[in-house]
């Protein structure tokens, strides 16, 4: 059963007097049980929705304390989003997240917050809310997790239960009518609310918007499972069953043609789609960035698989967000035309985009100086350099994916997620040396001609710059 984990524990305690919780004890002589409960966790959350339009957040705490504390801020969006009674509760900005109080001072051991569902594109940060056209919703239970003290990282787990009523709640890989309860921990995961009911695809639970093309709906429901199978041939088949969600906002921005913001979390993968043009007539071909989404994101459910959910910092992203586009583009390369045509167009934007930001920044700062993009730009074209000096070394025996399944060994077996820890399996696989000095520069230091060395980079490893 999927609950909160929050359990009772019945402690055979020998006792000569009695206490809280006393229960005659018959195997104890002349004494009694004393049964002892586990602490109550620090903060609880307890959502309700009652209409399609909001839902009501009620925080509980065990002890009462000045300020609930949230990390990181996320561009204000609590702020504007999150009501209290008007004039009892103000948001604070402190360092890297933000704290809500009551603006007498006092202590406070509830907090009712009314939130409207909605999307909101947050930079670095998935959307808290993902409305589907048919009333239902996704929502992130990450931006939710909570602490009454400092220090707060916003991964500390959060016990929480949710009532809609008349509505099946999805979470964790289970589904229930009208109640469900959960922990949210680490990254958080993704809870469904609504009535749709799920399709088994290959390899996959979907719940995709009913207002979608049947085209472009079809057509989603290959391209992940595609992908999946191109990886599970290379890597083995994974040990779960992955849910995919594909919502389609039904209050499209204005000005927005055919946007959409996604990812992946432990056995999920999403995508949001907003925009006018979602709802007019759409070629496949003109929409091959989703199949390479798809693509990366099936990549990320085996960089977890390989690691045991293992995955480095924001500081190294390069190698998982890098190269998660470098596994794109190796599966896409070996089906259409068109597909072949998109990878190479992505190839060379990446070439100009990470020459134009490492002029700026070193890549191994890029994070800290909002520049996070140059992850999967840089790191993309590190991985496809990997692959082609590997491959042309070992006369095609070995690729980028034997360099993974190396690293992802060494992880398991406890050596940290890092550059030099993945460069080392990359050396150990097969790296040449030139490629490996001019790559470990590119990633460790500011570059005084980053165009000239990503070159290099390419040169060394086989690849024409011109091009790749």
């Amino acid at each position: 059963m999927y609950g909160p984990d929050i359990t009772t524990r019945a402690d055979r305690v020998c006792s000569a007097g009695a206490g809280r919780h006393v229960r005659l004890c018959t195997a104890c002589p002349g004494g009694t049980r004393r049964v002892r409960r586990s602490a109550e966790p620090p903060v609880s959350l307890h959502i309700t929705r009652s209409s399609g339009d909001s839902v009501q957040a009620e925080y509980r705490l065990a002890r009462p304390t000045r300020a609930l504390h949230f990390a990181p801020p996320l561009d204000g969006y609590r702020a504007r989003d999150w009501k209290s009674l008007p004039g009892e509760f103000r948001w604070v900005r402190e360092g890297d997240g933000e704290r809500i109080e009551r603006t007498d001072g006092k202590p406070f051991a509830r907090l009712s917050l009314d939130i409207p569902v909605r999307y909101s594109a947050l930079e670095k940060a998935y959307a808290p809310f993902s409305p589907f056209s048919d009333g239902g919703v996704l929502v992130y239970s990450g931006h939710f997790q909570a602490c009454p003290a400092l220090p707060c990282k916003g991964t500390e787990p959060l016990a929480v239960s949710i009532a809609a009523e008349g509505e099946t709640i999805g979470v964790g890989g289970k589904r229930s009518a009208n109640t469900a309860a959960f922990v949210s921990r680490e990254e958080g995961t993704n809870v469904y609310i609504g009535s749709a009911q799920p399709v088994p695809t290959s390899g996959f639970l979907a719940i995709v918007d009913p207002a979608l093309q049947p085209v472009l709906r079809d057509h989603l429901l290959e391209s992940l499972p595609q992908s999946m199978r191109d990886f599970a041939a290379i890597y083995g088949p994974l040990s779960i069953t992955p849910e995919l969600y594909v919502s389609l906002d039904p209050k499209p921005p204005s000005g927005t043609s055919l946007s959409s913001q996604g990812g992946t979390l432990p056995g999920q993968v999403f995508i949001h789609l907003y925009g006018d043009g979602w709802r007019k007539p759409i070629r496949l071909g003109d929409v091959v960035w989703l199949d390479w989404f798809f693509a990366h994101e099936a990549a990320h459910f085996f960089q977890r698989a390989g690691t045991n959910d293992v995955i480095g910092p924001d500081s190294q992203a390069w190698i998982h967000e890098g190269g998660a586009d470098a596994m794109a583009a190796l599966v896409m390369r070996g089906r259409s035309d068109t597909e072949r045509s998109y990878v190479t167009r992505r190839i060379a934007e990446a070439r100009k985009a990470c020459a134009a930001g490492l002029a700026e920044v070193a890549l191994n700062a890029a994070s800290r100086a909002g520049k996070f993009d140059l992850h999967y730009q840089c790191g993309m074209l590190i991985a496809l350099a990997i692959d082609a000096d590997v491959r042309r070394g070992s006369g095609g025996a070995r690729s980028l994916h034997d360099v993974n399944r190396r690293f992802f060994a060494t992880v398991r077996a406890g050596t940290p997620w890092n550059g030099r820890s993945f460069l080392n399996a990359a050396r150990r696989t097969g790296l040449s040396a030139p490629t490996l000095a001019t790559i470990t520069a590119i990633t460790s230091q500011k570059l005084a001609d980053p165009a000239r060395q990503i070159d290099t980079m390419l040169r060394q490893a086989g690849m024409d710059p011109a091009a790749p």
